[in-house]
């Protein structure tokens, strides 16, 4: 096999996310004191999770752009005026099934499409599984669908072989892909369809030669199996790997061309550009934050001894948080019931209890990719608090 950029790039990726996950599941279980960054940081959900939230939750607060939303903004941005780079270059469970089906091509397993009908295209199921999670989300019902995602379960596997009912979804889409091309990204991912409805708006787009005489030679190693366009232009279903427009025409023509506007493009300045946006966006919009107000501090005069059950709305729906008074502090604080994702509410059980504890402050910052989680856990410490104001 021939090494392409893309791939280089797909592996460099890969190895990064699997580098943190694995650093992060040695810092959540207390090995180490330090991290790379957490799951929620490389979450590409984030920004419509906090978006949502500050549109159906009264106790959002606003607390500036977090990696999670910046690499949502990211994203969108990118696959407005690039494609879908991210889906062809970034994306780990893309970059699995390629290699899936670059082993099941090894294996000589006979490659496979699903057939197409006169009236339904399977590709089409992507949008509806988009519709389905907006939906549910929307009703605060996302933590149903959450235990299936593969991206979730992916990440999980090197958060110590924590294996979740995803991680069966993701073994499926892997053993697909011996035979099918990106069978979850053409026809399952929600993040897939979302950046092909941005691709239709956007500058750039791939079309081939009026000349081209429809042989498809150059579409022949397309990993979403798109065939020649009848009105030239490549269906935005394209994950922008570039292979057409980088293959030789066989007939000596002038094939496939990317093109920003009216201006032409290769493959370097396209990967070039885009990664500058992806990654720019991503480090650099965290840094605009906005201005905190003070700490409020828990008067503790106030505050009755006990041990109290206070409950707050996480990600997962109700939690139940333990809050320990004992001298008008507050000493511990445990979670004892909750439903939330694995890989992200670690964190928020570990670092918050310790900040609230620390500085007998109810002012606390939630964790970047777990907003959620996070309010709901610290609301449940308020509601507890509260109990023991109400008692004293």
């Amino acid at each position: 096999m021939k090494y392409k950029k893309r791939s280089f790039i797909q592996i460099a990726f890969t190895i990064f996310v699997i580098l943190i996950s694995i650093i992060y599941s040695l810092y959540i279980n207390g090995i180490i004191d330090w991290r790379m960054l957490s799951i929620g940081d490389i979450n590409p959900y984030g920004g419509w999770s906090a978006l949502k939230s500050a549109l159906t939750d009264p106790s959002y607060r606003w607390r500036g752009v977090t990696k999670s939303i910046a690499l949502t903004i990211g994203i969108f941005i990118t696959a407005l005026l690039m494609g879908r780079f991210f889906c062809g270059f970034i994306c780990p469970i893309g970059a699995l099934q390629d290699f899936f089906k670059f082993l099941g091509t090894k294996l000589g397993i006979k490659e496979r499409n699903l057939a197409k009908g006169k009236f339904f295209n399977p590709e089409i199921l992507k949008y509806f599984v988009l519709l389905m999670v907006l939906i549910l989300s929307i009703l605060g019902l996302g933590n149903i669908i959450s235990p299936y995602s593969p991206w979730v379960a992916y990440l999980n596997v090197f958060l110590g072989l924590n294996f979740q009912r995803g991680f069966i979804v993701l073994l499926l889409v892997a053993l697909f892909s011996l035979f099918v091309k990106r069978v979850f990204c053409r026809f399952f991912c929600p993040l897939g369809a979302f950046q092909s409805l941005l691709s239709v708006l956007g500058p750039s787009k791939i079309s081939s030669n009026e000349r081209c005489n429809g042989c498809n030679y150059c579409l022949r190693n397309c990993p979403v199996n798109i065939k020649r366009p009848h009105n030239l232009e490549i269906s935005p279903e394209c994950i922008r790997c570039l292979e057409c427009v980088e293959s030789q025409c066989i007939k000596g023509r002038d094939g496939y061309s990317l093109k920003f506007g009216k201006f032409r493009m290769n493959e370097s300045q396209y990967i070039t550009i885009s990664l500058i946006l992806l990654i720019g966006i991503y480090l650099l919009l965290p840094l605009i934050q906005p201005q905190t107000s003070p700490q409020s501090i828990v008067d503790l005069d106030f505050l009755k001894d006990g041990t109290y059950i206070g409950r707050g709305i996480g990600f997962g729906g109700t939690m139940q948080v333990e809050v320990i008074i004992e001298n008008n502090r507050i000493i511990g604080i445990n979670p004892i019931n909750h439903s939330e994702t694995t890989g992200y509410y670690e964190e928020v059980f570990r670092t918050i209890p310790l900040e609230i504890i620390e500085t007998q402050s109810l002012n606390i910052d939630g964790i970047s990719g777990a907003t959620a989680t996070s309010r709901g856990f610290i609301n449940g410490v308020k509601s507890g608090i509260s109990q023991a104001l109400e008692r004293k």
